[in-house]
C-alpha cells in the first residue's frame, strides 16, 4: 500500500501539471458517466436497478428464485432496490470526490484542508445541477435529499482519504499506529 502511495505521490511531485490534467479529465469522464446515468428515463433506469437486484438476490439466495417476472410483486426487493439505488448515488459520487482531491492535491501551494473541503462543496454544486437536470427526464424528478445523499458520499470518501494519507504519513514517520 505504501509503495503505490509513494508512486503516486512521487509521480504528482514530478509531473505537477501532468498530473493536475489527468486528474481533471478524469473528473470530465466520470461527470459524464454520472451525467449519462441520470440522463436515461425511469423505465431504462429502474429496469437496470431491478435486473442488478435479481442478480444479486439469486447469487446470494438461488433457492429464493426470483425472476423480473416475480420481482414486482415483492415488496421487500421494492425497498432493497431504493437502498441500492442510494447506495449506488454515494458510491458515484464518492469516486467524483475523490477525483476532485487528487485534483487539488496537485497544486502544491493550495493549503492541504482545502483539497478535503473543495470536492465535498464541488459534489454539492454538481449534484445539484443533476438533480434539476433529471427533472427534464421522463419519469425522473429532481431530490434534494438524493444531493444530501451524494454529500454523504463525498464526506465519506474524502474522509477515508484523510484517514488512509494520516496513516502514510506515520508509516513514513516510523510510527505505523493507525487505523482507518
Amino acid at each position: 500500500m505504501i509503495s503505490i502511495m509513494d508512486a503516486y505521490r512521487r509521480f504528482a511531485r514530478r509531473h505537477p501539471l501532468r498530473f493536475i490534467w489527468i486528474n481533471i479529465i478524469l473528473v470530465f469522464v466520470w461527470a459524464g458517466v454520472i451525467m449519462m446515468f441520470s440522463g436515461e428515463d425511469a423505465e431504462v433506469s429502474g429496469s437496470r436497478s431491478a435486473q442488478i437486484l435479481v442478480n444479486i438476490v439469486n447469487v446470494v439466495a438461488p433457492s429464493a428464485d426470483v425472476t423480473l417476472e416475480n420481482y414486482e410483486s415483492i415488496e421487500a426487493l421494492q425497498n432493497l432496490e431504493r437502498v441500492i439505488r442510494k447506495l449506488a448515488h454515494m458510491t458515484e459520487y464518492g469516486i467524483l470526490a475523490s477525483l476532485l482531491w487528487a485534483v487539488f492535491f496537485g497544486f502544491r501551494e493550495l493549503p492541504r484542508k482545502f483539497a478535503y473541503v473543495i470536492p465535498i462543496l464541488g459534489v454539492m454544486i454538481f449534484g445539484s445541477f443533476d438533480e434539476k437536470k433529471q427533472t427534464t427526464v421522463s419519469g425522473r424528478f429532481g431530490s434534494w435529499t438524493d444531493v444530501c445523499i451524494d454529500m454523504l458520499g463525498a464526506a465519506i470518501a474524502v474522509f477515508i482519504i484523510y484517514r488512509l494519507t494520516l496513516c502514510y504519513r506515520r508509516a513514513k514517520s516510523k510510527n505505523p499506529s493507525c487505523r482507518i
